[in-house]
């Protein structure tokens, strides 16, 4: 291949300082017909200039990347230039040729070729022998041995015969060619390795220094050009370096592989690009059908990973039609991870189902389990995730989310004692404080208090800063008659948990934010034995009734009755409604209780009316209503404690709203708001750095990363390893 992409030289000068171009704002490779000796050079085709004299970027760029503000306008009319009727010969350059005898008689037709591509570039019209092994042999026995050294890729060692043969014959010099081509070689080295290495700028660095390189017989080379550019965010760099070779280069083999090299990198716009230089092959079909399947594995793997990637509807049914027609469980798992990571939880389920029917991998299992909790069926998805739950970190996680959702389903679900046996072992290896709680939950609406203050308590065992369990654990106990061990965790508590303080009487506070304290006595206790009988499913234990003060009747026990049933809110007293918004509370049905709530802000007293609005805040909280929160935690004048404690919470669920809805800056700007009145907690500090990596900021994102992966947080272990969207 005689024509070099000199462009990239061009292009590449952007960072090495070489030749300054500019961006085009569009690319349309068929407004030029890549075989019009006009439009692009001939690939037997060059420019070079004369030495000592520097080129301009339209002196060397092929036509079709030539920048528009470069190209001199021409007249609309005006006639072609006026050409001698008698052109005169050029004299035919001296070359050295004794590389091309050389490489001629030892049989190496590829290095032959890349010389002779070179001699092309550095005398413009010459043209080489009809046979290089007629060329008349040289008489110096040393030179032939560096020809050989350097036909062995010694280069090195060629270095060092030069060296050696000047310092022992001053007078003698190697010739240009040898000199050239030593250059060269060495160059493509290092390109080469500066690629394997990832060192992306440097490796247009050297591509910029050594434009011969980048030529048809070079496919290699210009791959990695064009990947480096890619990789350094340089797509319409990247576009063109592929696009030299679909539009100059004939090998079948390597413009396939130049698409699917392309498709790993590129964009859908600039990929689109160049398919639409696709030439018909031999067999009358487009060249790329073969491919055209792979690259739509490609990229929709690619929007597996990228929510924000958006695959073109024709490459999305042909792959969906191409996993139907074989059943190909790994495309039916792509489709599956595509749709999910676009909420499009149905399609997905489905495509996970497809392959974890035909190949029953922990993969699909997982994606099949992530869409059945997505789909409020985590029953589903505990039983297809529990065979799998120890196969990775993912598997493991996603199963713990399983049954922390099975168990939390409202109203509870009626759960076999072997499933709950089997689900507890794994909570408990694991220390899952989520599961473990809903555990506790779980317990306490089936009125197996014991149970649940096992649970409780066995959680203050890994935390003693975790606030809802000991929140659960002196509910349980109180349930259980044992105010010795209630006033133990009050002791503990009172200060930092409005609610554990004051846990009988109905102004009870939500949870404050943890913070490090000693963990109670009961914590001390041995963790409870988890066997099948651990639940009661039959007749449930009532809860003692309380007498008007407050005192439990241990002795006396009868169904009490609540606030499960329906009333006419319109019919009670407000302070009654507030005690019905508490008991819907523990219920975990935050939407009735906000009505009573609201009942309650009719009230006279004003301690009432301050206590149901911030009841009514707490209920939106937990519906994730957060501006209605907002509003109703302003209703009534808080006391400061429970001010700071709304706001805290408000401005942590105004965060994840917003990351949800991809208002990066908002998130920050909330985190930021938060973090003036409290501590940032392991979970807020990883949703901070995942928001400054949407945005850009990936400095930043790892110097928050990087103390909690110090500290052993797996979440921002892995997120450090992670390439950044």
């Amino acid at each position: 291949m005689r024509t070099s992409l000199l462009a990239l030289t061009a292009i590449a000068a952007v960072t090495a300082g070489v030749i300054g171009t500019t961006e085009r704002e569009s690319w349309r490779p068929n407004e030029i017909d890549p075989l019009a000796t006009r439009a692009l050079p001939e690939p037997e085709t060059d420019v070079v200039a004369r030495k000592g004299e520097r080129m301009t970027a339209a002196d060397i760029l092929p036509a079709q990347f030539v920048e528009v503000s470069q190209a001199a306008p021409a007249a609309p009319n005006a006639p072609p230039r006026s050409q001698s009727p008698v052109a005169e010969k050029p004299a035919r350059p001296v070359v050295d040729e004794s590389a091309l005898r050389y490489f001629a008689a030892r049989g190496d037709t590829v290095r032959l070729q890349a010389e002779i591509s070179r001699l092309r570039a550095l005398y413009p019209g010459w043209e080489p022998p009809a046979d290089p092994l007629a060329i008349a042999a040289g008489s110096d026995p040393q030179l032939d041995a560096m020809w050989k050294l350097y036909s062995e890729g010694r280069y090195d060692d060629v270095t060092k015969a030069i060296a050696e043969r000047k310092k022992n014959e001053p007078d003698w010099s190697p010739p240009d060619e040898l000199v050239e081509s030593l250059r060269l070689a060495t160059t493509r080295r290092q390109l080469v390795q500066a690629s394997d290495a990832h060192q992306n700028d440097r490796v247009v660095e050297l591509a910029a220094e050594a434009p011969q390189l980048l030529t048809c017989s070079e496919v290699d080379i210009l791959w990695r050009v064009g990947e480096a550019f890619a990789r350094t965010d340089r797509q319409d760099r990247a576009r063109d370096a592929y696009g030299y070779i679909l539009q100059n280069c004939h090998n079948p083999q390597e413009r396939l592989a130049t698409i699917q090299k392309a498709s790993l990198v590129l964009d859908i716009p600039h990929l689109d690009a160049l398919m639409r230089l696709e030439q018909t092959g031999t067999d009358g079909k487009p060249e790329f059908d073969a491919i055209r399947t792979g690259i739509a594995r490609t990229l929709v793997s690619r929007g597996g990973t990228d929510p924000k990637a958006v695959v073109p509807q024709d490459y999305l049914t042909r792959l969906s039609d191409e996993a139907r027609r074989t059943e190909n469980a790994e495309d039916s798992l792509l489709l599956g991870w595509y749709f999910y990571r676009r909420n499009q939880f149905e399609p997905a389920q489905d495509w996970f189902r497809r392959s974890f029917e035909k190949e029953a991998t922990p993969t699909a299992a997982q994606g099949l389990a992530l869409t059945q909790v997505a789909l409020r069926d985590p029953q589903a998805a505990e039983n297809t995730l529990y065979r799998f739950r120890d196969a990775t970190d993912e598997t493991r996680a996603t199963y713990l989310a399983a049954v922390a959702n099975l168990l939390a389903l409202d109203p509870p679900k009626i759960i076999d004692n072997t499933v709950l046996a089997r689900m507890a072992t794994p909570v408990v290896e694991a220390r899952n404080t989520a599961a473990a709680e809903q555990f506790g939950w779980y317990a306490r609406s089936l009125r197996q208090m014991q149970t649940a203050a096992d649970w409780f308590g066995l959680i203050l065992t890994w935390d003693a800063a975790y606030e809802p369990a000991a929140y659960g654990l002196a509910l349980s106990l109180d349930a259980l008659g044992d105010r010795a061990g209630v006033a133990r965790i009050q002791a503990i508590w009172a200060q930092r948990s409005e609610r554990i303080a004051h846990l009988r009487d109905p102004r009870r506070a939500s949870t404050l934010t943890p913070v490090p304290g000693t963990a109670p006595a009961y914590a001390e206790r041995a963790t409870p034995h988890i066997s099948p009988g651990g639940f009661v499913l039959a007749e449930a234990a009532p809860a003692p009734v309380r007498t008007a003060s407050g005192n439990p009747q241990a002795e006396k026990r009868v169904r009490p009755r609540g606030c499960s049933a329906g009333i006419d809110l319109s019919r009670i007293a407000p302070i009654e409604a507030v005690k019905r918004g508490w008991c819907l509370m523990d219920l975990k049905r935050p939407l009735e209780a906000a009505e009573a709530f609201d009942r309650a802000l009719s009230a006279p007293i004003a301690a009432t009316r301050q206590e149901a609005a911030y009841g009514k805040s707490l209920a939106y909280l937990r519906l994730n209503l957060t501006d209605k929160a907002a509003v109703a935690a302003v209703q009534e004048q808080q006391t400061p404690v429970r001010a700071k404690q709304l706001q805290v919470a408000i401005l942590a669920d105004r965060a994840v709203g917003a990351f949800r809805l991809g208002r990066f800056h908002e998130t920050i700007i909330a985190l930021d708001q938060r973090s003036r009145l409290t501590r940032e907690p392991q979970d807020l500090m990883m949703l901070r750095a995942s928001a400054y990596r949407q945005l850009g900021y990936d400095s930043e994102a790892r110097r928050i990363l990087q103390p909690l992966a110090d500290i052993g947080n797996s979440d921002a272990i892995k997120a450090l390893y992670d390439k950044p969207t």
